[in-house]
């Protein structure tokens, strides 16, 4: 699992829009709206791949003006743990 949260700024006016849009995505999920433009979401996916693809299409939404990843939690993703074990060898 890759769990990864994201600051993004919508155009005022547009946040609700925004917001059903992104709803209609896997795996994410809308916890905060702060002076109605700044969106704070989570994101969580089987793989970085998919993390990947779910994340490019927040860049088809009209209405987002900024796009800022926070953080990325790698959970039990096999490409993460190959990766990890050829970096300890």
């Amino acid at each position: 699992m890759v769990i990864s949260g994201f600051m993004l700024i919508t155009v005022k006016g547009k946040t609700e829009t925004v917001i059903e849009q992104l709803h209609k995505l896997p795996g994410v999920e809308v916890h905060h709206i702060e002076q109605g433009v700044k969106l704070i979401l989570t994101l969580e996916a089987p793989s970085v791949d998919e993390s990947y693809r779910v994340g490019e299409k927040f860049k088809e939404i009209d209405g987002i003006v900024s796009i800022c990843l926070a953080y990325t939690n790698f959970e039990d993703d096999e490409a993460m743990q190959h990766q990890e074990s050829v970096i300890k060898q």
